[in-house]
């Protein structure tokens, strides 16, 4: 994928703005959850895959591309091991495809994708800053955001030279064998703990130039696209109702 994911968040097009558009995801996906009804499933991966699609473009499809073959795999055992009527037996092996296998895989699968567009939703358009920022405005306690998002930081520092020191070994033949795989291995891993606490002493020390005092400043957003989130609502409400 070219570009990290938070480049893709910030240029990513956005018809929903501010905090508004990480409440409306939330309750969005809480919906779908209990709504129990495949036509609010469909509905929400329809409406919510053409938004991602809209936003990111082609990334959505690299975003989703392995959970999908998660899913997919998840629902072919579905069907192959619910017990029920057989409706297709595949060579001499001894279990079938039954009709409740069928109907339980169709209607886990469609809830876990309809759960994921909106998740990708979430994610390609919306930082990790916003996102807390946004649960702040909640009354959550501002220790638990403030840890949150340092917790975040560190993990981005950790795969920043996670990813450094991997292209510069493999660069220098560092897997060309077993023996040289662990031994490229544990100096990586020595590597990455003391450049990762450097790094971790680096970002105290930007910090409290900054003067930071324990307090994380909150992001001042500007919501809107309240007529979207009402349609879409709207629509998925019908679809509960008709379904």
């Amino acid at each position: 994928m070219h570009g990290t994911l938070e480049e893709i968040q910030i240029i990513s097009k956005k018809i929903i703005q501010g905090d508004l558009r990480v409440y409306f995801s939330l309750i969005s996906l809480f919906f779908v959850v209990i709504s129990g009804k495949p036509a609010v499933y469909i509905t929400a991966f329809l409406i919510f895959s053409a938004l991602s699609l809209h936003a990111a473009g082609k990334y959505y499809l690299k975003i989703t591309r392995v959970p999908v073959y998660f899913l997919t795999s998840s629902m072919v055992v579905l069907a192959l091991f619910i017990p029920g009527n057989p409706v297709f037996r595949i060579l001499a092996l001894p279990f079938a495809i039954t009709d409740e296998g069928l109907k339980t895989a169709a209607i886990t699968g469609i809830r876990a994708f309809a759960s994921l567009s909106v998740l990708s939703y979430l994610v390609l358009t919306t930082t990790i800053p916003e996102i807390f920022s946004a649960f702040k405005r909640l009354r959550m306690p501002d220790f638990v955001v403030e840890t949150a998002l340092l917790m975040y930081r560190a993990i981005q520092i950790l795969m920043d030279e996670a990813m450094r020191l991997d292209r510069a070994a493999s660069s220098r033949l560092g897997y060309a064998s077993k023996r040289a795989f662990v031994n490229t291995a544990a100096l990586l891993s020595y590597s990455l703990f003391i450049k990762s606490l450097v790094r971790a002493e680096r970002l105290d020390s930007a910090m409290e130039a900054r003067c930071y005092q324990g307090a994380i400043p909150v992001l001042e957003n500007f919501s809107s696209g309240y007529r979207y989130v009402s349609l879409i609502l709207v629509l998925l409400i019908a679809a509960w109702m008709v379904g």
